[in-house]
């Protein structure tokens, strides 16, 4: 199996997990506030990526050479949460859906304009075919605010800019060293937020806290390890499985009914998958020939 169908698998992966992360979120949302669920949505990331990191025997924070971009990759990242929640709370739900999912898209982009990364024929179809499954999913009306919407878009350009370097930084860090940074950096701020509006959990929101932390540890490792190990241009599509993810969790544990046009969208995601992943055993094959 080569690297870039294994870098897709752990796209997949992250995107399973982030899905089941929403949905705790949404069961614990009534109670517990947003900062209060981000600092335990990176805590666990952060002391598991430290014992990774001293298992390694990496520097905790990278090289001296690095930390420039080690910053802004946690930067860019915590932003992009930050807008996602509060578009989340503010706007339609497809619209932000929409918006947010401009992020894989993004980041392709970035790479081709930044990394010089070279994007075929058939990597452009299938994001356009992806963005097309999207857009058909979510039913936008794009009725929300302008403020809310273009907080969303934000949301997924700074998650673009933050995945790019991720990028950027193959080959010159270990993923684990990536994760604890961003982590740590994320923990650190959050929990100066959250403190003034601190609310103790019930025995069952702890539980949900902790599930939010496990699930978003998952998502970011299986993550950042996909991108280390093949050119985002090649694997950024496949988080549109989001979706697909979203859609399912969201019928078995919020009784969300799956309307027509998800079905038809889903669809849509399904193959634009099929066709990037087509176009790297097609590669690889062609290269084990050579």
């Amino acid at each position: 199996m080569s690297k870039r169908i294994k870098a897709s698998f752990l796209m997949l992966v992250s995107a399973m997990c982030f899905s089941a992360m929403q949905v705790v979120i949404a069961f614990s949302a009534d109670r517990i506030p947003l900062f209060e669920q981000l600092f335990f949505r990176n805590l666990f990331a952060a002391a598991v990526a430290f014992a990774e990191v001293r298992r390694e025997k990496q520097r905790p924070f990278g090289k001296a050479s690095n930390r420039k971009l080690l910053l802004i990759r946690s930067v860019a990242g915590y932003l992009g949460m930050v807008c996602l929640f509060y578009a989340s709370a503010h706007a339609a739900q497809g619209d932000v859906s929409v918006m947010n999912k401009l992020s894989p898209f993004l980041v392709t982009m970035l790479a081709v304009i930044f990394l010089r990364e070279k994007i075929t024929l058939r990597q452009t179809a299938a994001l356009l075919l992806a963005m097309a499954g999207a857009v058909t999913v979510c039913n936008p009306s794009f009725q929300s605010g302008l403020f809310p919407i273009f907080v969303a878009f934000l949301s997924a350009l700074f998650s673009g800019i933050a995945y790019t370097v991720v990028g950027a930084l193959k080959g010159k860090e270990k993923p684990c060293v990536v994760i604890f940074f961003f982590s740590f950096f994320s923990t650190v701020l959050t929990a100066v937020l959250m403190l003034p509006n601190f609310v103790v959990p019930t025995v069952k929101e702890a539980g949900m806290l902790v599930l939010i932390g496990v699930f978003a540890l998952g998502g970011q490792l299986t993550l950042t390890h996909s991108y280390a190990m093949a050119d985002a241009s090649e694997v950024s599509v496949f988080n549109y499985a989001g979706i697909l993810f979203s859609m399912i969790f969201g019928f078995l544990f919020l009784g969300q009914h799956i309307k027509e046009s998800s079905a038809i969208g889903a669809a849509l995601v399904i193959l634009a998958g099929l066709i990037a992943l087509s176009g790297q055993i097609g590669n690889a094959g062609s290269k084990k020939t050579a």
